[in-house]
């Protein structure tokens, strides 16, 4: 399966098993276009090269700024699609935010037509990511520029995705200002150096941010060092963005109580604060989704619905409130659901579809399945199939340890 992730934050082609992440990014350099990560990189050393809204401004609309020969952000999405499929030919499954409109859509086709691979299916992305879920729950994205907010309901074994609701200003790169913001002060106020005078160290500070972002995950301090200066980083001095964002996000969301898909790119964000239950996914997710579908036959539709996965109601239950405590789960459950893994020193969420030890997969919202045949131990025990998992849970697979623990934050 070929597979397409339309998300400009975490845009991803995924084929013959292999994934390449290219975030809707464009350096315009030496006569020609540099797209994604090194695109990324470029940013803040050469911000009049760069344009980071041809994605969230699908259009034919002349282009202002220029950037290079193209005349509008259409040519910039052809470019990096160019880029991306190269020559290889074949059907396409795309999965596509709630957030891009119709004629955006419209326009993707009609892009993907002049290139060697052709559109099989085009799913909704909250649908694929509801499916994965089990439950209903409202799916909430980030993206560069902004954040949506996507209602999914289960109906007769199906994720339908319903409408969606945008957050616009709240995204990805608005955050990574904010956070910039807040850890240059830090700089400033410990020794005196400024990372954002200069367009290199500022660099070299953004691109720390999101390692940085996974250590406060599971300590409440780290260090950080641009050009020789080392500054200590309190999850406290960046809670104030969390804040921020939830005080947008909340009035969207749906009544405590009810499910959260939460964005992996939000899940490590301090001071992020939510009244319902919440689980971590991530791109990897949408293929776990799509895997399970088969292209329609006829013309080709925008599919809003997407098979439900197989998940014990027990896993689905098992997500836990984001926020700094919870007095009734401590009442009932000495234990609470995982939602992070320890390796070697390391917390990084429990993204559904991923595969964290050879043969164990996040099956769903605390839960992983260990494949049939797999050495595994669970706790020391020989373990096998769909498993439920609490925090200080161990497991043992393909000579890794994998130490579960809750992370609140």
């Amino acid at each position: 399966m070929r597979l397409l992730d339309c998300n400009d934050a975490s845009l991803r082609l995924w084929q013959d098993g292999e994934e390449t992440w290219s975030p809707g990014i464009a350096w315009f350099t030496d006569g020609r276009y540099t797209f994604g990560e090194l695109a990324w990189q470029q940013s803040r050393r050469a911000p009049r090269d760069i344009n980071n809204r041809f994605w969230h401004r699908l259009s034919t609309q002349p282009l202002s700024p220029a950037l290079g020969p193209a005349r509008h952000t259409a040519d910039l999405v052809h470019a990096h699609l160019e880029a991306l499929l190269g020559d290889l030919g074949g059907d396409l499954t795309l999965a596509i935010p709630g957030a891009m409109e119709s004629g955006q859509l419209s326009l993707l086709l009609g892009i993907l037509q002049t290139l060697p691979a052709s559109a099989a299916q085009v799913v909704h992305r909250s649908a694929l990511i509801g499916a994965a879920m089990g439950h209903s729950c409202a799916h909430v994205e980030l993206h560069l520029h902004q954040t949506s907010i996507t209602a999914v309901t289960i109906e007769d074994g199906r994720a339908i995705a319903g409408e969606t609701q945008l957050m616009p200003g709240h995204g990805l790169l608005g955050l990574m200002d904010d956070l910039a913001e807040r850890i240059g002060e830090q700089f400033v106020a410990q020794t005196r150096f400024d990372p954002q005078r200069r367009a290199e160290t500022e660099q070299a500070l953004y691109e720390q941010i999101p390692s940085l972002l996974r250590s406060l995950a599971a300590q409440g301090e780290v260090s950080c060092t641009v050009e020789g200066h080392t500054a200590r980083i309190a999850a406290d001095a960046l809670r104030p963005v969390g804040a921020a964002f939830s005080g947008a996000l909340v009035p969207l969301l749906p009544a405590a109580g009810s499910h959260v898909a939460l964005d992996a790119l939000l899940s490590g964000l301090p001071g992020l604060r939510l009244d319902q239950h919440v689980s971590t996914v991530g791109a990897d997710t949408i293929t776990m989704s799509a895997a399970g579908m088969t292209p329609p036959e006829g013309e080709l539709i925008f599919q809003r619905e997407a098979p439900r996965q197989n998940v014990s109601p027990a896993s689905a239950s098992a997500a836990v409130p984001l926020q700094a405590s919870n007095a009734e789960t401590a009442q009932t459950s000495t234990a609470p659901a995982a939602t992070h893994q320890l390796i070697a020193g390391l917390a990084t969420p429990l993204l559904i579809g991923t595969q964290i030890a050879e043969g164990v997969v996040v099956s769903g919202p605390s839960q992983v399945t260990i494949e049939p045949g797999v050495a595994a131990r669970l706790n020391h025990q020989p373990a096998e199939g769909v498993i439920s998992l609490s925090a200080d849970d161990r497991i043992h697979a393909g000579g890794v340890e994998v130490h579960f623990v809750a992370v609140e934050p």
